[in-house]
């Protein structure tokens, strides 16, 4: 097998931080062209349904492409289907929204797209062939000078919800804390909301939302750990059910299913766990140790896991039914916030535009 120069170096220091609970061997296998689509700014998150892909990006805002077959073999192109650079510009520019996009969601049952701005306040908007800036509504968390870090969705329920972590002083305590807010669509389709949860740890790094359970990591200043909520229906309030301490700060969380992936600080890597039974959790695996994870994509049917490093570039782990470790890549790229797999490409949003990769699994 080919190992292209410029990824060697990078291969081999990556192993230094390999331990004992990973493969003692990391095969790169991926073509040596990566392709960057050129964006203004950081491209902090993204997300793929079908063959359209969304972008927020902190100069640009909301970018929308459709995915398509390029004249080059073995490449795909980004056809822009939506951009309007004017209305998202930062304060710097003096016009615009001075928005400044960290997160995107979206509800393929709804057709409905929600984008948070960095530390501030989330937005929503209907998916339409005629898209309209102006036609952005803004989710009121029901706080003064609101700062909504992170935020996850569910669609599958009877009516949909949107959870946030809000950065905010509590009238309570005498630090800072963070809330997590819930905003729900009635039968009539009107947005309304309330507090849910209160007084967790002001650096909370994380939320998601699985199955009628919450997960919030980084939620103590005495120790590392995640936080399991659960309710028995969508009608009943959260409870927490497990508190999970971990070796290094969890920073980031993912799941499809009663399987949990939660990144980590400090080169702890990813860990995986079965939450099934959410009174006796489980530890299944450990991968990628000598990374800092910042952002997990688990794609079931791929089985492929993402894992955006930031400096470090993106970790691609192909798992098995059970949960363990079939092969590695590991990718050399800008500073990457977010990675999503498109029928075997690998489309990272960083901080010098979007670059494509094409793996190769040939030996």
């Amino acid at each position: 097998m080919k190992i292209n120069v410029k990824f060697f170096i990078l291969f081999h220091l990556s192993l230094l931080f390999i331990c004992g609970c990973n493969k003692q061997s990391i095969s790169l296998k991926y073509d040596d062209s990566i392709r960057i689509e050129d964006v203004e700014g950081y491209s902090r998150d993204m997300h793929i349904n079908n063959d359209t892909l969304f972008v927020v990006n902190e100069d640009e805002g909301l970018l929308i492409y459709k995915i398509g077959s390029d004249i080059e073999p073995n490449t795909i192109a980004l056809i822009s289907i939506y951009s309007d650079t004017t209305f998202y510009l930062d304060n710097t520019h003096n016009q615009g929204k001075g928005w400044n996009l960290s997160g995107i969601l979206f509800s393929d049952k709804y057709n409905r797209i929600f984008i948070l701005d960095k530390f501030s306040d989330s937005y929503y908007i209907d998916f339409t062939d005629n898209l309209n800036s102006n036609d952005l509504d803004y989710l009121y968390s029901g706080y003064n000078n609101e700062h909504q870090s992170k935020f996850t969705l569910n669609d599958q329920d009877e009516y949909l919800e949107i959870f946030s972590l809000i950065r905010n002083k509590s009238d309570f305590v005498t630090s800072d804390i963070v809330s997590i807010y819930k905003i729900s669509w009635d039968e009539f389709g009107d947005p309304n909301g309330g507090l849910i949860l209160d007084s967790l740890n002001y650096v909370a790094t994380d939320i998601h939302y699985m199955k009628n359970k919450l997960l919030v990591s980084n939620t103590s200043e005495i120790q590392n750990e995640f936080r399991v909520y659960n309710r028995n229906n969508i009608e009943t309030p959260f409870r927490l059910d497990t508190t999970i301490v971990t070796q290094n700060i969890p920073n980031a969380l993912y799941s499809t299913g009663d399987t949990l992936f939660v990144g980590m600080g400090n080169h702890g890597g990813v860990l995986v766990y079965n939450l099934e039974n959410v009174e006796n959790i489980e530890e299944i695996s450990w991968f990628a140790t000598g990374f800092s994870v910042k952002e997990i994509y688990w794609g079931p049917s791929s089985r492929l896991l993402l894992l955006s490093c930031g400096y470090q570039g993106v970790v691609v782990i192909e798992l098995d039914e059970n949960m363990q470790e079939v092969d590695t890549w590991v990718i050399n790229t800008n500073y990457a916030y977010a990675a999503r797999n498109y029928m075997g490409f690998i489309i990272v949003a960083t901080r010098n535009g979007l670059e494509i990769i094409n793996l190769n699994n040939s030996q």
